[in-house]
């Protein structure tokens, strides 16, 4: 860390030297460890190394940032050149700014050394327990990795955050097949602070296996209709989750005044059960954000509390154009409070839908409409699932689903950096052959 921290200081000598109004830099080096399989066979263990030193500075209310890869003294100093090279081209904004509240923190998150023999054992295990309890299931890809990162963030406004963290990961592509039939692939990923029990038993790993070899001799759904689409929790992020954070309350869209919910704070925007919050330090975040873009430290906040708008997500760039408030966060670390129904009671008080796993679909437009193909997905009929379909269309609001949610379940996905229900929407429109 002490190197770290000396070239840290060393950016931010240079950018005083070579005329920065202010700086801050992140200095981080990272080591991953690594086992790949494919087909089912281990295909690669490798460790890889990795450096980063990113520079932001500000001088006559323009900003220029530079990323390198190399810690010499001469590189760094050339970065902060180029910094201030690129100020020169840059449009003056008085709103530019950085955290100035002098700090000195040290963060310890997630699984900062690794057990290499453990993680090797627990992704045998993992092709053992598929093999086993899963047959028709095909492991395209496995990924299994440590991630370990040191990492100092400083700014010439005496801020300094110091952190040591790292966390196991488990990235998995897959489908099933049995005879000629076969399935679309699904993909899961997972963080894990330790290794304490079988990966297969992680997240909702084992249920979503069980779900993709349902999914065989899927059928095309026949004809149109509207009604009510169940969103397994990655899909829920896709379309809603993804759609409110990037249109409705980033700084890009208020900035550019084109959120149809600019002027909703404190208003009703949703069913008063919902709840989304940004939670970088909530017990389930494996490695969450300690501190923001601009240097100011991360906290907890609630975007959206019993249905009420009561937060954008404005970075302190995006409060001081809008004349709005910085919000605790600017992560993407979510928790959706979570209802009281299990999934299958969720099934039965659907008289006609469908239960979406994944979604591909085009970027919605500025005000949520989306339309797209519900992937891995089941029709359900008076109350259960009534077979796999494939090659349908789903296509809605994210603002009007969010005022006609039909229920939140009870069961939730923990993969690392979020905390996710099913949720189920009427009045999407479903469409087959």
């Amino acid at each position: 860390m002490d190197r770290l921290t000396a070239i840290a200081s060393l950016i931010l000598d240079e950018a005083k030297k070579q005329g920065a109004d202010a700086a801050q830099c992140r200095v981080s080096e990272s080591e991953k460890k690594e086992f790949n399989v494919d087909g089912g066979r281990f295909s690669l263990m490798r460790t890889l190394f990795d450096r980063s030193v990113s520079v932001t500075v500000l001088r006559d209310k323009r900003k220029g940032s530079v990323r390198i890869n190399r810690f010499d003294d001469d590189a760094v100093k050339a970065a902060v050149g180029d910094c201030l090279a690129a100020c020169e081209s840059a449009q003056p904004d008085d709103a530019w700014e950085f955290c100035a509240e002098a700090c000195d923190e040290h963060f310890t998150d997630g699984a900062p050394e690794c057990d290499t023999e453990a993680l090797f054992m627990r992704t045998k295990e993992l092709l053992k327990d598929v093999s086993a309890r899963h047959p028709k299931i095909m492991l395209e890809q496995v990924i299994c990795d440590h991630n370990g990162v040191k990492c100092v963030y400083m700014n010439s406004y005496g801020v300094k955050y110091t952190t040591h963290g790292g966390s196991y990961n488990i990235s998995l592509m897959y489908s099933a097949h049995e005879g000629e039939k076969g399935t679309s692939f699904y993909g899961t990923e997972v963080s894990l602070k330790t290794l304490d029990k079988p990966l297969i038993d992680c997240a909702l790993i084992e249920r979503e296996f069980t779900q993709i070899e349902a999914q065989l001799g899927a059928g095309p759904l026949e004809g149109k209709f509207t009604g009510t689409v169940l969103l397994a929790p990655m899909a829920s992020l896709e379309i809603v989750v993804g759609t409110v954070l990037s249109n409705f309350v980033s700084d890009l869209s208020l900035i550019d005044a084109t959120s149809i919910w600019k002027d909703k704070l404190n208003a009703q925007v949703a069913d008063e059960r919902f709840t989304l919050a940004i939670t970088p330090h909530a017990p389930y975040v494996v490695s969450g954000s300690e501190y923001t873009g601009e240097g100011y430290p991360a906290k907890d906040f609630e975007l959206i509390e019993n249905g009420v708008l009561k937060s954008f997500q404005l970075s302190q760039y995006g409060a001081n154009k809008t004349k709005g408030v910085r919000a605790g966060s600017d992560s993407w670390e979510i928790s959706i409070t979570p209802g009281e129904k299990t999934l299958d009671e969720m099934i039965k008080g659907i008289e006609k839908g469908v239960l979406v796993m994944r979604f591909s679909g085009g970027q919605p437009s500025a005000g949520g409409e989306f339309s797209g193909v519900a992937k891995n997905s089941f029709l359900i009929e008076n109350g259960r699932l009534a077979g796999a379909l494939s090659e349908t269309m789903i296509s809605g609001s994210v603002p009007e689903m969010l005022t006609h949610i039909r229920d939140i379940g009870s069961e939730v996905l923990c993969n690392g950096s979020m905390s996710v229900p099913y949720i189920s929407f009427d009045g999407v429109t479903i469409s087959g052959k």
